[in-house]
């Protein structure tokens, strides 16, 4: 009883509202990290972001769903994963977004430094 299934479809909707507050979120998480994004090669920053939002779904979908156990969270409804679904989502493109704009800016670091000014008299 409660032993590792590997189920991925759910017949309570889980899956489902995993899916549609996943696919939801990617246009936000995206396009922020698009937008924030201060490196000259934005589509690492938007396979970063991509990346997070799916690690997301994922550890939403094996937390509240049959993913890893044959049974759902207790109490869980589709409804309350969509929404879980769609800020967990979000926030996770967005870090991955983040993370990966680091990584590029760092390994590409003379393109990012500051060029001394030239002061006004």
């Amino acid at each position: 009883m409660g032993g590792p299934a590997l189920q991925i479809i759910d017949p309570q909707g889980i899956f489902w509202g995993d899916l549609f507050g996943f696919i939801l979120a990617l246009p936000v998480a995206l396009f922020l990290a698009f937008w924030m994004s201060s490196v000259k090669n934005r589509l690492a920053v938007v396979v970063g972001a991509f990346i997070g939002a799916f690690l997301a779904f994922v550890v939403i979908l094996g937390w509240v769903g049959t993913l890893i156990y044959s049974t759902t969270l207790p109490g869980a409804s589709p409804g309350s994963t969509f929404f879980g679904s769609l800020f967990l989502c979000s926030v996770g493109g967005l870090s991955g977004g983040i993370i990966s704009d680091l990584i590029v800016a760092r390994m590409s670091k003379r393109d990012y430094l500051r060029s001394p000014s030239t002061a006004h008299e």
